[in-house]
């Protein structure tokens, strides 16, 4: 079985000098949005003894969470956002369990646990991807009384969640078991029954860095995106964090049972009607991207083909990778830009083929180089095609 790493906030630690956590304490977790949205986040932690086995993280889940998305009305389209998506800045926290989409969460470190090394491990398939990707942190836990026994249910909870076009949830709990954690001290507990709490490493900030985003220069315009300036470890300076306050109908987040934002359940009756998310004005109806790749060779051969919904006079066509690619000849269009990672191609249209009728097609190809030695050939995490 293949492991696929992407990266993901934690900052729980590096893998040779974690750090430190109570029995007890709470842990913020975070990981980037990629540019998608929908979907679940599994979440495990097994003995750092045991880090190269699946049974041992399968049998030692500690939560499912959602995945995210941007829950700005037109936001969130096809399964996709543009990174940060709405994601929860350092300092910040999910302070209630209905507060889900934000592409993070906290855990409660067990009260059972022997002094050690632990591996805390992220298990998620974002929309569109077929297969499952991993990341872990490393963390060092002390405090904790192993002979404590606390029997869990066979059955972990799962929130409501934005599916999107993602993995369905069954894939996620196939293999799943709850772990016999004890989230008290004297017994099994719940694991988010004090959530309000300001988890121990509040700063990491999940959002990582603008580089992955499909709209950097709006990226950069969201709040303190600019002051992240480590990607490798992405934080914001804190000041006092305090405890979450009792949730209210006018604090701007969906919690206490409420059906949307501020409304439903003990607040006032919803709207009818809400802005769509699929805006009716979309340029195309389907974005098709065919690869042939080797990953021995470091070699991709690319090929989208775009189905037009209104007719065009021009059009630009965004392709967002999820690691570097030297595109060495292409077709169908002209690259208008490239990032400095080289991960973001904005393709538009030559002379000749930027009247599209509606019901057309456009295709853009192109041949591109990647370092080898990877398990896997490069993925497109985001696309986008307009009428600029």
């Amino acid at each position: 079985k293949q492991w696929y790493q992407r990266r993901v906030a934690i900052t729980a630690g590096g893998v040779k000098y974690p750090n430190e956590y109570k029995a007890g304490d709470r842990m913020k977790v975070g990981w980037t949005s990629n540019n998608h949205a929908g979907g679940w986040v599994r979440i495990a932690l097994a003995p750092y003894s045991q880090r190269k086995s699946h049974k041992s993280f399968d049998d030692n889940v500690m939560k499912i969470s959602c995945y995210g998305h941007d829950q700005r009305p037109g936001q969130t389209i096809y399964g996709d956002c543009k990174h940060p998506c709405n994601a929860r800045p350092g300092c910040e926290y999910q302070a209630y369990e209905e507060d889900n989409a934000r592409f993070d969460t906290t855990v409660k470190i067990p009260h059972n646990l022997a002094d050690g090394d632990y591996v805390l491990q992220i298990k998620s398939a974002m929309s569109s991807h077929p297969h499952f990707y991993y990341s872990c942190a490393r963390i060092k836990v002390s405090g904790g009384n192993p002979s404590m026994s606390c029997p869990q249910s066979k059955l972990i909870v799962v929130p409501k969640c934005l599916k999107g076009t993602a993995v369905e949830l069954a894939e996620y709990t196939k293999t799943s078991k709850p772990a016999q954690f004890c989230y008290n001290n004297d017994g099994p507990g719940y694991i988010d029954a004090d959530m309000y709490r300001v988890p121990k490493n509040v700063q990491c900030d999940p959002r990582i860095t603008c580089a992955v985003s499909i709209d950097g220069k709006g990226c950069k315009s969201q709040d303190k995106m600019s002051d992240i300036t480590n990607d490798w470890k992405p934080e914001q300076v804190c000041g006092e964090v305090k405890p979450a306050p009792a949730p209210t109908c006018s604090d701007g987040v969906k919690n206490q049972g409420e059906e949307r934002i501020d409304c439903g359940g003990p607040c006032e009756a919803c709207a009818v009607t809400m802005p769509p998310t699929t805006p009716s004005d979309r340029v195309y109806s389907n974005f098709e991207f065919k690869k042939i790749a080797y990953p021995s060779e470091g070699y991709i051969n690319g090929n989208v083909i775009v189905d037009v919904r209104f007719k065009v006079k021009k059009w630009r066509m965004t392709l967002f990778f999820d690691r570097k690619i030297e595109i060495t000849q292409h077709w169908g269009g002209k690259i208008a830009s490239v990032n400095e990672f080289k991960t973001v191609y904005v393709f538009e249209n030559k002379s000749w083929n930027g009247r599209v009728p509606a019901g057309g097609k456009v295709t853009v190809g192109f041949e591109g180089k990647f370092a080898t030695g990877a398990i896997d050939s490069p993925v497109l995490m985001g696309k986008d095609f307009v009428e600029p």
